[in-house]
């Protein structure tokens, strides 16, 4: 943090004392506007009820002042302008919404925030952490109080000082291709984007450039990461979207490694997320130097080790991405195969040193790596996190990344993957079957779940970083994935878990229903949601399209066939919400087709209504604050 802002944030903190002093008569109800708790001056008698009102002339000998009792009458809410904020990069701004509790209590919004921002309203401090790549970006920000009485705004620029500077990718050579142009890139490390002892090399990475993208015509950014001993994509491409391959040489597990290394213990000092750096600062060079970059429009996408990546990047940054697409990854590093937990702890240190991350939390203290990357724990700590929409798919029968990735319980949570997306209410969209690690299920087939739906492109039910969406949970249609045990058809594996052999259907020894899937046919008409300060309206329906029915019994539909009766009851819970700003505890009215009732905002400000019944016609939850 600038030594700027501290002395800004401190001055304007002295002023609001000085206020509070005044209004309580400390010195003998020289100021006006309100004794917050109805306290006497020194001189002067209590107001009432903590609305001294204009009283303030109140005597040095201990009269009361001249109207030391009166003053009742409520008045409008007064915000103290916080003036300008500055924050470096990777440094956290808290910054107190300093507002005159006058009258009634008044509403606080603080709306333009930059993505990663949060505000508080029960305690009214506004909390960001600017991660690397937002520096040099300023963001104009208006704080808005209203009660009975009437509003009040005052707005506010916060500038991101770009303050960290690694070495900036460099273009090697270029290839035309059909609507695009492949770039051959070099990234070289420096001490932020590497250990020190390896700082100074160079990775190769690929970014594809579309032709027609320009700021009058912004296309999407995707960012793949590869598995296992993988390389950067170098074939042909789409001129639809940006494409950024970049390379994990080390199989870090698109994460970092110990700072000690290359020569040190790697089991000593901390274990930074360099590939997770270096994955983001050629993501910032995209968006900086091409305006048709839409960084609106961003999403993460990888499979085995890259799922992993993808779906720990994704969530970590939610803030960057629209959403992620993880297929066949671990989620909870700890419950790898024994195997690949001796790989892992040669680069992060072993699970019970539990190396520090490297990057310091707001309270000054950092987590240990193998902690950070639990994303069970991600999911119920991190409020961002919760904001984000993922993809996953597994299969049964995957000897190398088991089952157990999404069905077994994190040690910090005491919850599986699966169910924590249930319990936290986050936008999720899960398939699994028999298939194994790339070889689809014998019966199923390959990407039977849905007819190609485009979390980017469908034309009603798509997902922006900047538009609200539903997060779907609990839907009464959903195929049971198991508990992660065993059903007796196979013997537990350290390694490979229940796994049968994939060529073999209906011998995978895990519980549940071989194949099927959470919130699978649920949409929502993105075109169709209102986010106003006072209302938040979200159509919601079912899918029922082309596919084939179950090619077995026991085995879902293909395709969009709906093969669920109707409706389809599910909790739903709006996420990214950027107006319809809750109190937590506040009652929330809802209503939906034909039916009305009230809800309690959760903890953490969002809102959950449960078992909606959604059927093939789209119908409009509408929610609005119960005191209205």
């Amino acid at each position: 943090m600038l030594p700027g802002l501290r002395s800004r944030t401190a001055i304007v903190a002295a002023a609001w004392l000085s206020l509070l002093t005044a209004c309580s008569g400390d010195d003998g109800g020289t100021s006006g506007p309100g004794g917050f708790a109805g306290q006497a001056g020194s001189g002067g008698a209590a107001g009432s009820a903590g609305n001294a009102g204009a009283a303030g002339t109140g005597g040095s000998s201990g009269e009361a002042g001249s109207a030391g009792t009166g003053g009742s009458t409520p008045m409008a809410p007064e915000i103290i302008n916080p003036g300008d904020q500055f924050v470096d990069e990777d440094s956290t701004l808290s910054l107190p919404i300093l507002v005159e509790p006058v009258g009634e209590p008044p509403r606080v919004w603080v709306e333009g925030l930059p993505p990663g921002a949060r505000f508080d309203e029960p305690s009214r401090v506004l909390t960001f952490t600017p991660d690397f790549i937002q520096g040099g970006d300023t963001w104009t920000i208006t704080i808005t109080a209203t009660n009975e009485e009437g509003t009040a705004a005052e707005s506010f620029d916060l500038s991101i000082q770009d303050t960290i500077h690694p070495p900036l990718p460099t273009i090697r050579g270029t290839e035309p291709g059909s609507g695009y142009t492949n770039l051959d890139v070099a990234q070289t490390t420096d001490d932020y984007l590497d250990s020190a002892g390896h700082a100074g090399r160079t990775f190769d990475a690929r970014v594809y450039i579309p032709d027609g993208a320009s700021a009058a015509n912004p296309m999407p950014v995707r960012v793949y990461l590869h598995g296992f001993g993988g390389a950067p994509y170098n074939g042909t491409s789409s001129g639809g979207q940006f494409r950024i391959y970049a390379h994990d040489p080390m199989n870090t597990y698109w994460w970092g490694y110990g700072d000690a290394l290359p020569n040190g213990d790697p089991s000593s000092g901390s274990a930074p997320n360099y590939t997770q750096r270096r994955v983001l600062h050629l993501l910032e060079w995209v968006l900086r130097n091409h305006p048709g970059a839409d960084p609106e429009r961003v999403y993460v996408v990888g499979g085995s080790m890259g799922g992993a990546g993808a779906a720990t990047l994704g969530l970590l940054y939610a803030r960057h991405f629209a959403f992620a697409e993880s297929e066949i990854g671990q989620m909870v590093p700890r419950n790898h195969r024994p195997s690949r937990l001796d790989q892992l702890e040669g680069l992060w240190g072993t699970t019970e040193d539990n190396l520090p991350d490297g990057t310091a939390l707001e309270d000054g203290t950092s987590l240990g790596v193998w902690d950070r990357q639990d994303l069970c724990r991600v999911l119920r700590d991190v409020p961002e996190a919760r904001d984000e929409f993922i993809f996953t798919k597994h299969g049964k029968d995957d000897p190398t990344i088991h089952f157990g990735a999404v069905t077994h319980a994190s040690p910090v949570t005491q919850r599986s993957f699966y169910d924590e997306l249930q319990y936290e209410s986050v936008g999720h969209y899960t398939v699994w079957d028999e298939g194994a690690h790339g070889p689809e299920d014998p019966v199923m087939g390959v990407h039977w779940w849905d007819n190609d739906w485009s979390l980017l492109f469908d034309p009603t039910s798509y997902l922006r970083r900047d538009r609200p969406f539903p997060a779907f949970a609990f839907a009464s249609q959903d195929w049971d994935p198991g508990d992660g045990t065993g059903n007796g058809m196979q013997a537990w594996s350290d390694e490979s878990g229940f796994a049968g052999d994939v060529t073999q259907p209906g011998d995978t020894g895990w519980t549940g229903d071989i194949a099927g899937a959470r919130n699978r046919f649920l949409r929502w008409d993105t075109n169709g949601i209102v986010d106003d300060r006072d209302r938040l309206e979200m159509p919601l329906f079912v899918v029922n399209g082309s596919g084939q029915d179950a090619p077995q019994e026991g085995y879902p539909s293909r395709g969009d066939q709906l093969d669920r009766t109707l409706p389809v009851y599910v909790n739903v819970t709006p996420r990214r919400v950027r107006r319809f700003a809750c109190l937590p505890g506040e009652s929330i009215a809802w209503s939906f087709a034909g039916q009305t009732g009230t809800v309690t905002a959760n903890p953490d400000g969002s809102v959950t209504v449960p078992q909606l019944p959604l059927d093939t016609t789209p119908q409009t939850l509408v929610l609005t604050r119960a005191s209205n």
